[in-house]
């Protein structure tokens, strides 16, 4: 049973991992900014920064990996590469 809830846990949390990557890329892809300063009109988007496209880029790969790694069995060989790259995927987007 113990085990059961751990597991059920766990997805609880890759699954909310991965809804907030896909939502903060969402959010960023289709944000506009317009702004107006007397005769001058402008648009800021997010592909307008080097920094924001990485953001975007950085939280695609992780929700692409928080939702690969749902499928990983618990059996698997490859949840000790899965720790470290959690860890590097929350290096990444921090």
């Amino acid at each position: 049973m113990v085990k059961v809830t751990q597991r059920l846990g766990g997805l609880v949390l890759r699954f909310a991992a991965f809804c907030a990557a896909l939502g903060a890329v969402i959010a960023m892809v289709t944000s506009r900014e317009r702004s107006s300063f007397f005769v001058l009109s402008l648009v800021a988007k997010y592909s307008d920064l080097a920094a924001f496209k990485y953001f975007v880029i950085a939280n695609v790969i992780v929700s692409v990996y928080s939702f690969l790694v749902l499928f990983l069995p618990k059996e698997s060989l490859l949840w000790k590469f899965v720790v470290v790259l959690d860890l590097v995927t929350n290096y990444t987007t921090s």
